[in-house]
């Protein structure tokens, strides 16, 4: 089920595939991000547990290793952008903190590979013709052999991303889906809150659930608790500042971190890493 390799040697991660009227493509599973974007007719897409109708408009994200194919219906054409973020570098600065790029990148693939979740963004006519005409230039700057080409292809995709996230915070489909919406909201507070000392009442009353409703949503979207996602957040921090700040010690990277006790830090750290924060910093630094 896995599908072949769909970048040349020596080419940068990132590809345009256009597919007019192709025939059914059956279940398959790649290791790189597949953003979907249907321009014509209609057709099914097809999961392991269920199939559901596309159309001119839809645009959603496969992650990695989460199989899926296509069923032609009637003049079906889309345009499949592949490829991998992390080997791209893509430089996203502030970006996640926009709720609509945590709402389409991350929270609703996931819901939809475990609930069937259908309600993928759709764009309007004005909306699909910008798109086309980025992923158009996008797929013809990958094609070119100009100086800067690959360049220009990257910031097309890195546009394409920004106007998806943009567009979705303020998209009526995702604010009437009160669990993606404010699980994307809470999901951003914490990114951009996760010094401060928060409480999952306070979460909760952001969110506008109880703490149990939310407790069971986050799960079910991240796959752990809002405090255990807002320690793994701290933690990955303290992890870049031991590696490239070695003139703080162990109780101001606690502190920079959220963690008001260095020693309980050092705790939580050893049981995620298997040594404490002193012999992490060591290793790095031999």
């Amino acid at each position: 089920m896995n599908s072949p390799s769909h970048f040349s040697p020596g080419a940068i991660p990132l590809k345009v595939l256009k597919l007019d009227h192709q025939n059914t493509i059956g279940l398959h599973a790649h290791e790189f991000h597949e953003l979907v974007l249907v321009v014509a007719g209609e057709g099914r897409h097809i999961t392991p547990a269920e199939s559901y109708t596309l159309s001119a408009g839809d645009i959603f994200l496969i992650k990695p290793g989460n199989p899926h194919g296509y069923a032609v219906e009637n003049d079906f054409a889309l345009y499949n952008i592949l490829y991998f973020p992390e080997k791209l570098g893509l430089p996203l600065f502030d970006l996640p903190d926009e709720p609509g790029f945590r709402a389409f990148f991350e929270l609703e693939p996931e819901l939809r590979r475990q609930f069937g979740f259908r309600k993928h963004f759709r764009l309007g006519k004005t909306l699909l013709d910008e798109f086309s005409l980025i992923v158009e230039r996008m797929r013809a700057e990958l094609q070119s052999t100009e100086p800067g080409h690959d360049f220009r292809a990257v910031a097309l995709l890195m546009r394409l991303i920004e106007r998806i996230s943009r567009i979705c915070s303020s998209s009526a489909l995702y604010r009437e889906n009160d669990e993606l919406f404010r699980l994307s909201e809470v999901v951003s507070f914490l990114e951009r809150n996760f010094r401060e000392q928060l409480s999952v009442q306070e979460l909760s009353e952001r969110a506008a659930m109880s703490p149990a409703t939310l407790n069971r949503a986050f799960r079910r979207a991240v796959g752990k608790s809002p405090l255990c996602y807002l320690n793994d957040l701290r933690l990955s921090r303290a992890e870049l500042l031991l590696r490239e700040n070695p003139e703080l010690t162990i109780a101001n990277v606690a502190a920079e971190c959220g963690f008001p006790d260095s020693n309980y830090f050092s705790r939580v750290f050893k049981k995620r890493n298997g040594r404490t924060p002193r012999d992490y910093r060591r290793n790095c630094d031999a």
